[in-house]
């Protein structure tokens, strides 16, 4: 199934964010980049990731590494919570 892909380029200008920080972004691990034809894109489910972190940043003004240690943080405790799940229903 072919996934939906969206120009860097429109997802800055929709949602007021600067090109370099997505590219940041890709730098860091947190998003996939997707070049074709010298266009740069990502797939439509990271938009809302890319969305989720530009707030961060710029609302909350939190770096772009400081938002790589909340994302491993956030998944951390979700296997946590899974864990714990998988644990109760064992009992």
């Amino acid at each position: 199934m072919e996934k939906t892909l969206f120009r860097v380029i429109d997802i800055c200008r929709s949602n007021n964010i600067e090109q370099t920080f997505i590219q940041e972004l890709h730098s860091n691990g947190l998003i996939e980049i997707i070049y074709q034809e010298e266009q740069a894109f990502i797939e439509e489910d990271q938009v809302l990731i890319v969305e989720r972190f530009s707030t961060w940043h710029y609302e909350l003004e939190i770096n772009v590494q400081g938002i790589e240690v909340v994302q491993q943080l956030l998944e951390r405790i979700e296997a946590l919570q899974s864990e714990i799940k998988a644990l109760k229903i064992g009992q």
